[in-house]
């Protein structure tokens, strides 16, 4: 595509979005949030790419060229209107297709990019960003867009469906496209501008998002378990057993074991990666960063104060509120009968915590239905303006320390409230935070010098590439020497996987000659070389041949620990004495309090069936050799109590929805006709997916 028809392309996203929008002018409903949709499918990136597009059309608007892409696309938008570029957009080749689904390279380098970014959430922003080229990565977010498709194919079939109106509802109740909570289409035409999205396109994505949780809530109703198979559940696992253990180790039969030379050598031949050296290199590098600009940048005192002055309002805490409340239960759709019932009893409450204020935490922990603060004597800590509900809200400002408040009606019921304390508005000196102001001056001064510096620290370290003085100069910093550091492992800045690639490449280690420029981390670019480098080599036999020797000994010994083990607990459970096993004092131990027993040993003391004692039992130890266990009591759980129990119900029953719905994937796999494109994992130069042409 050439540079005038990827600006037009670009500019009619723009204007089909201003188009498409006119259609939900009319909306207005019930608040609901779809921040979670909008996020997922549509990243704030895209509202910084289209900024920049407009950017470009702007800078182009007196230039001939510009004259000719607007002439070009007039009279095609004056014949058949803006839609007839949304129909049919290019570059959407498909990459998988599930039933008559279809997965296409947009979609997919989407999920790829939503995948990276919660990556960076999870790990940092260290991560580097060349992992999602890896094809097993790729195909996992592949899989998962798969699924996806699959739950939509299932949900169709299952004739889930969300109604026109029901779409207009939830779209027209979204926070994020209403003023003072009323629907705006200006905040709806910003989103769908941002992301370069129709109405229709953004109705018909959210539309399948809704029946697939639609569909998943009714699959996660019909988790179901009885209360007598989670009682049982519950008592066996926090059954606990007292138990004796010995372990069979390997060093009893070091003596028995002869391991020739000739075995040795064997290993040593057969195990070459075992005993490699990965190749080497000392390097040398240098850093330009906005952290290190930042420390030598100085912001005078009259700068700080200005900041300070302008931005008061980030240095003042609000008043804040400590209050405790009995809640009596009342929602909005109960019977007028019993609103009046829980407004009797909370009125009661009210009246003898009056007589005796000491007395309201008792009141609330014996009668209070806030499941939260009930147990806590009604306290609810500090909070401020606004985070309560509105009436609850209001009485508590309006109150004074030491207050009891008659009910007060929310949406939750009646609330008697006791306003405990009072921490009023604090403010911050200017000299308690020069040293956070000046800290963001710095940053703010050094984003710019770096983006100023960027460039020249590249260009200086590829155009000088036989030396690191010229950008050492541009970042005014002093080259670095860094440790020998082996391939695939390093300290920062060498542990992020595209400078350890570019230091180990041949434009390093054989044309001597400077990396390119890394960024190792946001706002932080590195450029290193290599001192010194050691080839990858392998260590002489003589020089591992004991330690081979030892670790053969060692395993053929294990297997003879292991063997007599066995041969002693079957002795055991036959009835049998064994004479030389020596059982030390009893440990109780349970799921919850293992007793430092090896996962292994605790599994198999806990699933013995121990009807009658002692029994016994084994298990191979993770540090070698055979652990022969024996279980002499067997201590029962006490019957859960009710909220214990009923917490578990819910949490099996979550765990039965699930591989109910894990079934549903399966089945629907086997029923859609599921195909992905050959060399759809595949990654261009660009960026995009599909074969390279």
């Amino acid at each position: 595509m050439a540079p005038a028809q990827g600006f037009v392309v670009k500019y009619e996203a723009v204007l089909r979005a201003r188009s498409a929008c006119k259609s939900l002018i009319s909306l207005g409903c019930r608040a609901v949030d779809l921040t979670p949709v909008i996020q997922n499918h549509y990243p704030r990136s895209h509202f910084q790419t289209e900024l920049r597009m407009l950017e470009t059309i702007r800078s182009l608007q007196k230039t001939w060229l510009a004259k000719l892409i607007l002439a070009a696309i007039t009279i095609p938008f004056a014949l058949w209107g803006i839609e007839s570029y949304v129909q049919n957009p290019g570059g959407q080749d498909t990459v998988a297709s599930v039933g008559k689904e279809k997965i296409n390279s947009i979609e997919f380098n989407e999920a790829v990019r939503r995948q990276l970014d919660q990556f960076k959430s999870q790990f940092g922003n260290n991560i580097d960003a060349s992992i999602m080229d890896n094809p097993e990565m790729r195909k996992g977010v592949l899989d998962q867009l798969i699924d996806q498709k699959l739950f939509t194919v299932a949900s169709q079939n299952a004739g889930v469906k969300v109604t026109d109106a029901g779409l207009r509802d939830r779209i027209a109740s979204e926070p994020s496209f209403q003023e003072n909570g009323v629907f705006t289409p200006a905040r709806y035409e910003t989103f769908l501008k941002a992301n370069g999205k129709t109405a229709t396109m953004f109705e018909a994505e959210l539309r399948r998002d809704l029946e697939r949780n639609q569909f998943a809530n009714s699959i996660g109703n019909t988790g179901f378990t009885s209360k007598a198979s989670v009682t049982a559940f519950m008592m066996a696992a926090e059954q606990s057993r007292e138990v004796a253990m010995v372990n069979v180790n390997p060093e009893q039969f070091i003596a028995q074991v002869k391991v020739t030379p000739e075995q040795v050598k064997a290993y040593y031949d057969g195990n070459v990666k075992e005993f490699t050296i990965a190749e080497q290199v000392k390097p040398e590098y240098v850093e330009l960063s906005i952290d290190a600009l930042a420390s030598s940048i100085k912001i005078p005192a009259e700068e700080v104060k200005k900041y300070y002055e302008a931005n008061a309002t980030r240095y003042v805490v609000k008043e804040q509120r400590k209050a405790s409340h009995i809640l009596i239960n009342a929602a909005p759709t109960a019977t007028d009968a019993a609103k009046k019932e829980a407004k009797a009893k909370a009125d009661s409450l009210y009246e003898q915590a009056k007589k005796d204020i000491k007395s309201f935490a008792d009141l609330a922990k014996k009668n209070s239905q806030d499941p939260g603060s009930g147990a806590a004597g009604g306290d609810l800590g500090f909070f401020g303006r606004g985070a309560m509900v509105k009436p609850f809200d209001e009485a508590v400002f309006n109150a004074k320390k030491g207050d009891l408040i008659p009910p007060v009606l929310s949406d939750f019921g009646y609330h008697v409230i006791l306003v405990t304390d009072i921490r009023p508005e604090t403010g911050k000196s200017l000299a308690e935070v020069t040293p956070e102001i000046e800290g963001e001056l710095k940053k703010q001064s050094a984003r710019g010098e770096y983006a100023k510096l960027a460039e020249k620290f590249s260009t200086a370290a590829f155009e000088q590439s036989s030396s690191l003085k010229g950008a050492a100069e541009v970042a005014g910093v002093a080259i670095k020497q860094g440790p020998w550091i082996s391939k695939g492992q390093g300290l920062p800045p060498f542990n992020n996987p595209k400078l350890m690639t570019a230091l180990f490449s041949d434009q390093v280690i054989k044309d001597k000659r400077n990396s390119e420029a890394v960024e190792t981390a946001p706002n932080t670019l590195v450029v290193a070389r290599a001192l010194e480098f050691k080839p990858s080599s392998v260590k002489p036999f003589a020089d591992v041949e004991k330690s081979i020797t030892a670790k053969l000994t060692r395993e053929e010994a294990g297997k003879l620990a292991k063997k007599d083990g066995e041969a002693k607990l079957a002795e055991l459970k036959a009835g049998k004495t064994v004479a030389d096993l020596k059982w030390p004092a009893l440990l109780a131990v349970s799921r919850a309090n293992p007793g430092g027993l090896p996962p292994q040993v605790l599994d198999a003391a806990l699933k013995l069936d121990a009807k009658t004692v002692p029994a016994y039992t084994g298990a191979d130890n993770p540090a070698g050799g055979y652990t022969i266990v024996q279980v002499a009591k067997v201590i029962e759980a006490p019957a859960p109590d009710e909220a214990k129990l009923k917490a578990l119900t819910t949490r099996v029953a979550q765990t039965v929805s699930q591989q109910e719905f894990l079934s549903l994937l399966a089945v629907a796999r086997t029923k859609t006709d599921v195909t992905i494109k050959k060399d759809a994992l595949d990654k261009k130069a660009d960026g995009t997916t599909g074969p390279v042409k």
